[in-house]
């Protein structure tokens, strides 16, 4: 049986070995953290990749760590304990300052970084990724209780998103 307590473990490991310089839970499973859960299929980790700022990202080196540990990679995701992995290097700076300011976490006994609620709705909002499912997602997050509306509401100005 999958288990996301178990692929936490190996993100803290991917860290500590210098696989991803940082990483911070994103996407719906992030949600389970400040809102009311909601079906995914997969685990999206925003991630710092070691290396030059100047050269051309690439996950080579993080595909090649996980097949070293038996973990195999299908199509974008990497099975990592049974869980479908996609690893998202920050794309942009909104992104890297997700990472920057993710919260730790516990999660069944394994601390986590996730990306607190106010950047999962700026995220959800750039122009690139605004589906519907991804405005739901944003009012869903809106309505918690541990969402910082003052934060929300410079990080909104601050990248020239529209709620």
């Amino acid at each position: 049986m999958p288990s996301f307590a178990d692929a936490l473990r190996v993100l803290n490991d991917m860290k500590s070995s210098g696989v991803v310089e940082d990483y911070a839970v994103a996407g719906a499973m992030a949600m389970v953290f400040w809102a009311e859960p909601i079906p995914t299929y997969d685990l999206d980790v925003l991630v710092f990749l070691p290396g030059d700022e100047a050269t051309i990202v690439s996950l080579a080196p993080l595909y090649a760590w996980a097949a070293g540990r038996g973990y195999s990679a299908h199509a974008e995701h990497v099975m990592i304990e049974g869980v479908p992995v996609q690893f998202l290097p920050a794309h942009n700076s909104l992104a890297e300052e997700a990472i920057e300011r993710a919260v730790m976490v516990d999660y069944e006994g394994v601390p986590v970084r996730v990306v607190r609620p106010e950047y999962l709705v700026a995220l959800y909002l750039e122009p690139g990724a605004r589906t519907m499912k991804r405005r739901e997602r944003a009012a869903a997050l809106m309505e918690s209780s541990e969402l910082d509306r003052v934060a929300l509401g410079d990080l909104l100005k601050r990248f020239g998103l529209e709620p």
